[in-house]
């Protein structure tokens, strides 16, 4: 099974695959997977979205991913309408692309992506690269990559109790 964990942070989508293939004791980073999605900072409103879209789905082509799996948002409030419609855009972009790919699309509060790889939702940020048998910690960790890895890994993890 291939996961690709995505994370939405500063207007930027954060990735994190994994591979968990069947009778294999942990998953293991996808070699070669892209860090983040970064929307192109010259284009606007439409042609910025379909840019996005067309791009998103450029990954999964080539990622072939089995699941895409979103770490939902802790922030309920106080949005500014600028930051709400990035947000948005970059989940429906997202949406679109795994509808039309065909791969499992699935949004994971942090409070079940905490319980599953044991720390509190609120402490994501922290979870470390040795979980997933990386020796060092790959770029754009802390920016979201890390939470990215956190919720591929409770995909597949959720996924080998049933």
């Amino acid at each position: 099974m291939k996961v690709l964990g995505v994370a939405v942070s500063s207007g930027v989508l954060h990735f994190g695959a994994l591979e968990a293939p069947q009778g294999a004791v942990a998953p293991a980073v996808m070699v070669g997977a892209p860090a983040r999605l970064v929307p192109a900072a010259g284009l606007a409103g439409a042609e910025r979205l379909a840019d996005t879209f067309d791009r998103i789905t450029q990954d999964l082509r080539i990622l072939a991913p089995d699941a895409v799996v979103l770490v939902g948002t802790r922030k309920h409030g106080n949005w500014t309408y600028k930051e709400a419609t990035e947000r948005i855009s970059l989940i429906s972009a997202l949406m679109l692309s795994c509808a039309q790919q065909n791969v499992a699309y699935e949004e994971l509060k942090t409070e079940r992506i905490g319980k599953l790889v044991g720390l509190p939702p609120a402490s994501l940020g922290t979870f470390s690269h040795e979980t997933i048998g990386l020796t060092q910690r790959p770029p754009y960790w802390t920016a979201g990559r890390g939470v990215a890895f956190a919720a591929a890994l409770a995909y597949v993890t959720d996924g080998s109790e049933n």
